[in-house]
């Protein structure tokens, strides 16, 4: 099983990996940004990374709170396999090359770079999370397990770095904590971390289980996980004061949402939208689309759906009302694009 496990992990960071390989060894420091006027955004403002179809190429588009007209967009030299939104208008992205992890900043307003971090080495599991202090927090891989690295703002070096012997696959903030999934050589695992801190302020195991993606309760005693085992999905709600967990999903899970009102939201690949609690998913309504991403709003209340174009629908951000299961909005990106990644401003 383990032998099993560890190589189906090489083989997905292999792939991660393998898309960046074709580009050049040095990213460049920062996009281009189409002439455009300065803008005024904010909480609720969404970030989508469009790639095209035909030929690989890759935008950042801007939307303001409750539009669907992009106020500005970027050119991005490869495709980034993460994105965060912070607050004062900032955008983080990151580029796995060859041998370095790029992370870039952006002021969406201006369209100006803000800051350039560059470390080695590369790894497919890398990714970029902020909080409400404006700090970036990175996962790397090191030689033994792995690192999450902290960085104030404006700076291009880490201020504190969490290390452990267990390696950090995915980072998440929400209710003012940072969360880590891990893979480890006997047993995966979750962690929780004071913001801003190396203080690990409650841990996990999950057995055969590594975590992708994860959504939180309001009082964040729950912690709803997808998982890979046995190389298939499932999510697994796991008690943060108890040693309890519980199954409340098998198969197709293209991302986590939760709202401040309890509800837990599971988006499938095929279009269906599972309406949860924390204990079970008793409800579900059908969008049609081919979903790629999910998130939930907190400035508007609504779900923001990523979803490629297929079975008639074009491609873009479809927004709905998950009290009503109505579609309320559209965001588009080109024809030939689809839509890999969205983030929106807390």
């Amino acid at each position: 099983m383990f032998s099993y496990r560890l190589s189906f992990l090489w083989v997905v960071s292999c792939l991660l990996c393998a898309g960046c390989a074709g580009s050049s060894t040095t990213v460049p420091a920062q996009p281009t940004s189409s002439p455009a006027p300065p803008v005024v955004l904010g909480r609720g403002s969404v970030a989508v990374l469009a790639v095209r179809r035909d030929n690989g190429s890759f935008r950042m588009l801007i939307f303001p709170p409750q539009s669907d007209k992009v106020a500005r967009e970027f050119s991005l030299p490869s495709r980034p396999n993460s994105l965060s939104f912070a607050g004062r208008n900032r955008v983080f992205y990151g580029i796995n090359g060859s041998d370095e992890y790029f992370v870039r900043e952006v002021n969406v307003e201006t369209g100006k770079p803000a800051r350039s971090i560059d470390l080695r080495p590369a790894w497919g599991f890398s990714s970029v999370a902020t909080d409400d202090h404006n700090v970036l927090y990175v996962n790397t891989k090191s030689l033994v397990g792995g690192d999450v690295k902290l960085f104030e703002p404006g700076d291009r070096a880490p201020y504190r770095e969490i290390k452990d012997p267990l390696t950090p696959l995915k980072i998440y903030v929400a209710r003012n904590s940072l969360w880590v999934g891990y893979h480890g050589v006997f047993s995966d695992a979750l962690a929780r971390y004071d913001l801003r801190s190396t203080k690990q302020t409650w841990l996990r195991s999950t057995g055969p289980n590594q975590p992708t993606g994860f959504a939180l309760n309001p009082d964040a005693t729950l912690i709803a996980t997808s998982v890979l085992r046995n190389s298939k999905g499932a999510v697994i709600v796991y008690d943060v004061k108890r040693s309890g967990s519980s199954h409340i999903h098998e198969g197709d899970t293209r991302g986590l949402a939760s709202d401040d009102s309890g509800n837990l939201y599971i988006a499938q690949r095929g279009g269906r939208v599972l309406l949860c609690t924390f204990s079970g998913c008793p409800h579900s309504f059908e969008t049609g689309l081919e979903i790629e991403r999910i998130l939930w709003n907190p400035a508007d209340g609504l779900l923001y759906i990523a979803a490629t174009g297929s079975n008639g629908n074009s491609p873009g951000v479809y927004v709905y009302n998950p009290s009503t299961n109505s579609r309320v909005r559209f965001m588009p990106v080109a024809g030939n694009e689809n839509p890999a990644l969205i983030a929106i401003e807390p």
